[in-house]
């Protein structure tokens, strides 16, 4: 018996909203480690992560449909809807980002949209390769910079544009820049087969499975060491490596039983995604526990 039914389920992940969750939850991360108070980039991140990976899964519905057969199904059910509900929400999403930030918050916002079209659609102006998806590693890296600035920046942009959270907000770029590589890679684990039958390079189809979990290891000890190095220095918050520990771990036993277990790939994918959830809950408890709220003094 399923603990979440199976349409459920596929609402939540397929739509994009469990992502967008997680998206609140690393905004509200990236906020604490600079020091900022929770403002309207939470909602911002929401929306514009639906948006952008919606819109994702249309344009790919023919390539994805050996690697995501389930998801391709269910968004391939309802292309309109996922078209009309994601030019609502981007739109809402750049309004906020206007209204709280200006055309700084809309740059930020629109970032991972512009990255996202060069990944996706065939721009790249090269005869070897015209999409940045196609380009070993710049795959992964792509990612995770459309990902990691806008996370990071947006709630500096909303809230505080003073000179003293410019460099939390880069640490906590830097960290999630790490954890999306990481998380990029866990996923193409699981799209190792369709991947290497479509000549797509990426860590696992290159090096072999293996070779990524222990480069996987080794991403996640440089993240953490970011982030303690930064709080050793005074950079984040002290607490802040405490707090991020627990997602750290998290995150390595996702990486092992990728192989080290029966479980299905596709759902240790799904609960990577909520990792930011982890971090989330990590932050507010520890932050509260030593009576800062998140953020700076």
């Amino acid at each position: 018996m399923r603990i979440v039914p199976t349409r459920l389920y596929g609402a939540v992940v397929h739509s994009s909203v469990f992502l967008g969750a997680s998206t609140i939850a690393e905004v509200f991360v990236a906020s604490a480690l600079a020091g900022i108070t929770p403002n309207a980039a939470l909602v911002v991140g929401f929306l514009i992560t639906i948006g952008i990976y919606n819109f994702d899964k249309l344009a790919d519905l023919d390539a994805d449909a050996e690697n995501y057969a389930e998801r391709t199904a269910f968004v391939a059910s309802h292309p309109r809807l996922y078209a009309a509900c994601s030019v609502v929400v981007v739109a809402v999403a750049l309004w906020l980002a206007v209204r709280y930030g200006g055309v700084y918050a809309l740059g930020l916002t629109l970032f991972p949209g512009v990255v996202a079209a060069f990944y996706t659609v065939p721009l790249v102006p090269f005869s070897s390769v015209d999409r940045l998806k196609d380009v070993f590693l710049v795959n992964t890296a792509t990612v995770s910079l459309a990902w990691a600035v806008p996370v990071a920046f947006i709630p500096l942009a909303v809230a505080a544009t003073a000179p003293e959270y410019a460099a939390g907000a880069a640490v906590a770029a830097g960290w999630f820049f790490l954890r999306s590589a990481i998380s990029v890679e866990v996923h193409n684990v699981r799209d190792v087969t369709g991947d290497a039958r479509n000549g797509v390079e990426t860590l696992p189809t290159v090096v072999g499975v293996r070779r990524t979990q222990l480069s996987l290891y080794g991403l996640e000890l440089v993240s953490l060491g970011l982030v303690s190095g930064a709080a050793w220095v005074g950079v984040v918050p002290a607490w802040a490596p405490v707090a991020l520990l627990p997602s750290v771990a998290y995150s390595t036993w996702i990486t092992h039983a990728l192989t080290g277990s029966s479980r299905s790939v596709e759902r240790l994918c799904t609960l990577r995604d909520g990792e930011g959830v982890l971090m989330a809950v990590g932050v507010a408890v520890v932050a509260a526990a030593v009576g800062t709220g998140g953020a700076l003094a």
